[in-house]
Order: C-alpha cells, then structure tokens, then sequence
C-alpha cells in the first residue's frame, strides 16, 4: 500500500483531499493509470469499496470487493484474500443476503485453517454464532463461540478478543445465564481498558446495565447506562445507538414510566424503519409491543406484535439455521486437531529457526537492530530471540508486563514530545533497577515494557515488581511534567514447563488488564 500511495504522490494527486463521489472516480483513476501490480489494483477496488460503504451504495462495494478477490491468488494473497472475504460476509449479513454470508464465512474458515491465520478464523465463527443469534438460536450460537476458547491465547488482536468475549456475554443475558454473564463481563471491563474502541467499551456497559436491570439492582443499571454516554461519544454505530434506547426504554418501564419508554421505542422506530436492518426491528417492535401492553393499549400492542412477527418470520426464512445445525460444528470440530497443530507449529518453528540461526545471529545482526533507539532497551526482535533461547534450554523465567499509566492524556495534554521523555525516564528506571544478571529489559512498544526475569519465583518477582512501582511512583517527575505525577500498573506470570511464549504472554497480560482494572497504579499476578 506505502508503494501506491508514493506512486499517487509522485504523479501529483492527493488522495486525502477526495471524498464521497469525488473519491470513487479518483480510485478508479488510480487503478486504470498508475497501479501497476493486481494487488494494487485490489487495493484501489477495497478502498473505492469503503467510499460505497459510506454512501450507503451496499451492493456496489460487494462488488468491488468481489472485483479485488478475483485479481488476488492463494497461498500469496492469503491474508488479503481472507480480508476481503470476511468484509463482503459482514457486509452481505447487512444487506440480508445471510446465505451468501454463511457461504463466505465457511470458506473463509476453510482458508484460515489452511493457511494458519488463527484472528481470521475466529472472525469467520463469530460470523456464524451471530447468524445463529440473529435467528434467535442463542444456544446454537454459543456452541460456536465456545469453539474459540481454545485458542484465545492465541488471539492477537485485543478487538478480536473482547467481540468474541461480549459476544459470548450476550448469549448469557439472552438465556438469563446470570451467574456465567457477571463472571465474563469482568474479563471484559479488564480487556476494554486496552481496547480503544469506543463501540466496544460501550457495549461493555450496556451489558453491565442490562445484567443489573435483571437483577433488579436499577440503580447500578442507571450507573451504566450514564456511564455509556461518555465512553461511546463521537461513535457511530446504529445498532449500538438503538440497543441503548431499548435498555433504556426497559429501564423505564420498571420505573413505571411507559408513556415516556414509548415516546424513546417510537422515535427510534422511525429510524430502524427507514435503514435499519430487519433484526433490529424485530427487537423494536417486541419491546414496543410490550410497553403498550403495560399501558393498556393493547390495540397498539397488537399491531406492534404483528409487525415483530412478519420481521421474525422473514429473518426465519432468509437464514439458513438448516446449515448451521450439527454438521457444520462438526466440521468445525474436525479442525480443532489442526489448528492445535498449528499452534504447535509455530512454537516448534521458534525452536528449529533459533537452532539453526543462533550461532549466526550475534554476528549477522548489529547492536542498533537489537535496540529500540527512543530508550535504548531491548526490543521486539530481540525478545523473540530471547524467548526461544529460554524455551531450548528449558529456563525457568517470570515475565513482567508494564505499562504507564493515563499516557494517552500526556501526550494530548502535555505533547508527544514530554511523552516521549516520560518514557524514557521510565526506561532509565527500569534499566537501573533491573541491572543485575538474569534480568532482561524490553521495550515492547508504545508506554508498554516487558521484564523477563530468569531463574526467579513468583514471589520475587512479585517484591521487584512492587518495589519498581514504587520508585515510578515516587520518582521526581515535577521538572518533566509539572503538577501531575506518573503511576504504572504491571501484570507478572510465571512461564509453565512446555507452555508456549504465547500464552505466558497472555496470561501476564491478562494480570496487567485486572491491575488497570483494579484502579491502575498496583501490581497483579496471573
């Protein structure tokens, strides 16, 4: 994409001074005058798809999407491929062609596994657990997400992980698992701290409203659903905006204020009418019908019941539940032994390249590629080198997962420039601090820093942690940063005998979610 867009430059156009329209007839341009490669071509196609998107113009970004994938081939194009598949089923479950959408879901599934993409894969299942919900099948489509919990250490996108988390949180609430929802919907908060989107954070809370409202706890329920309107500020999501007035509709009524649930339900059934998709209406007009029904209107209530049932009944016939029955779990089944093996084969592939590379690499590699050149800690190049020189020689080793506190303010309020000399003053710290042997410092990007600590128990680990923590927190920042402090939070896990660098990575990544989570400024342990 860099080399396109340096092509773009270099023949005089500005691509961010395009929009709406303009923009569609500016890719086009781009791709019959000055891409080059198919893949180009494809890039131009996905981002004239995006503009369509936007345009509400559904049918013509499919097919541009569908135009890319015929200029793209496998195994080369295999992460692209996988994209642009998963886009065109979203977009397809949007447009209400869910056949069409399961059959991109399932091939996709097919590509991932072959090609060892595990966030791709565990795309495509959500896709096919959220047609079971949509359908109302919320059992089935929890059969489907239970089929990631295997390989969620082995997620790599924090976004990924909380979708298929709240997705999960849903079916509980939806099957008035109360108990297994209050204990997921912790994970949750914890990972949506990390997470910066906002849908996602906001989502997050309106679980949390709609499990207390349940419970008949109103007043936490109300705290949540205020809390929503800070976290999702600026956010644009229809469903996200629409579910809200549902919760709040319902809230309302247990307040015994349906003349004011209806006014909120009818307002927001004015616009589902309009764009909405059909599952959305569904869930108007059931709650609508309902609130009716406290009012006594039954007369409205019974329109508003048959209008839920004509939107159930065309949902039923357009979702194929048929083949999302159990051959298709099955066929998911059979891929569990290979996407273990994948798993497998990545840690096995760490050990045969390290075997093979470790005698070259001091020499082949300079100090400066070792070296993250703001902090002059190690970086994630060596850290990989590291890990895999640990798992050869089976070395016992904690892992420490840091990160600063509140940054994202001190950068915005303070610039990146003070940020960047916080970091450095924390890496100085951390350099100082860990300078005795078997201890390794690691700037893993960002705010975020590792400590591997070789040859170390929990417990110690844990003393250096707290022990670091305090000196951050009692260190001089006023010449830096004026007034406010700095604080860090830290997460710390043992490594286990024959467990993958990827899961310890998780698990004390985990700790440092429940640490943030915790009130921020602490230690937590995995």
């Amino acid at each position: 994409m860099e080399a396109l867009l340096n092509k773009i430059s270099d023949s005089g156009l500005d691509a961010s001074a395009v929009s709406a329209q303009e923009a569609l007839a500016f890719w086009e341009n781009v791709r019959q005058n000055i891409a080059s490669t198919p893949q180009e071509e494809a890039q131009c196609l996905i981002i004239s798809s995006t503009y369509n998107s936007d345009l509400k113009s559904l049918k013509s970004s499919i097919d541009e999407l569908k135009q890319a994938l015929d200029l793209l081939t496998l195994p080369g194009d295999a992460k692209l491929i996988l994209e642009i598949k998963n886009s065109i089923a979203e977009k397809l479950v949007e447009s209400g062609q869910y056949s069409r959408a399961l059959n991109e879901y399932i091939d996709s599934c097919n590509i991932a596994v072959e090609h060892s993409f595990i966030d791709e894969y565990v795309f495509s299942v959500l896709g096919m657990g959220n047609l079971c919900d949509t359908y109302g099948e919320h059992n089935r489509a929890l059969r489907y997400y239970q089929k990631i919990d295997s390989i969620d250490h082995a997620i790599t996108s924090r976004a990924l992980r909380l979708r298929y988390k709240l997705n999960k949180l849903a079916c509980y609430i939806d099957l008035n698992r109360l108990s297994a929802g209050k204990n997921l919907i912790r994970e949750c908060e914890e990972l949506s701290i990390l997470v910066s989107d906002k849908i996602l954070t906001a989502q997050v809370l309106l679980y949390q409203a709609k499990i207390h409202r349940l419970e008949r706890n109103l007043d936490l329920a109300m705290q949540s659903l205020c809390g929503i309107q800070n976290a999702s500020r600026n956010a644009n999501s229809t469903w996200l905006s629409n579910m809200i007035r549902m919760e709040l509709a319902c809230f309302l009524s247990e307040f015994n204020k349906p003349h004011w649930a209806k006014l909120l339900l009818e307002a927001a059934d004015k616009r589902i009418q309009v764009s909405g998709p059909p599952i959305l209406n569904l869930k108007v007009c059931d709650t609508l019908a309902a609130v009716c029904e406290q009012q006594e209107s039954y007369q409205d209530a019974l329109n508003y019941q048959k209008r839920a049932y004509d939107a159930e009944h065309l949902l039923i016939k357009q979702i194929p539940i048929g083949e999302l029955g159990a051959s298709q779990l099955r066929r998911l089944s059979r891929f569990e032994p290979q996407l273990k093996l994948i798993l497998s084969e990545i840690e096995n592939k760490e050990l045969k390249e390290t075997t093979e590379n470790q005698k070259h690499t001091v020499e082949k590699l300079q100090q400066d590629v070792f070296t993250d050149p703001l902090t002059q800690l190690h970086n994630r190049r060596w850290l990989e080198a590291k890990l895999k020189d640990l798992l050869i020689n089976e070395v016992q080793f904690s892992l420490m997962v840091i990160d600063i506190d509140h940054f994202k303010s001190i950068n915005d309020e303070l610039s990146h420039l003070v940020g960047d000399k916080a970091i450095v003053n924390v890496s100085s710290e951390l350099a100082s601090y860990f300078n005795f042997h078997d201890a390794s410092c690691v700037r893993f990007g960002g705010e975020e820093f590792l400590v591997i600590l070789e040859n170390t128990e929990i417990e110690q680990a844990e003393a250096h942690a707290e022990s670091f923590r305090k000196q951050i927190y009692n260190f001089n920042w006023q010449d830096i940063l004026g007034e406010r402090g700095l604080t860090i939070s830290i997460g710390i896990t043992l490594h286990k005998d024959a467990e993958n660098t990827q899961r310890t990575f998780y698990r004390a990544d985990k700790a440092l979610y429940r640490a943030k989570a915790n009130g921020r400024n602490q230690v937590c342990t995995e």
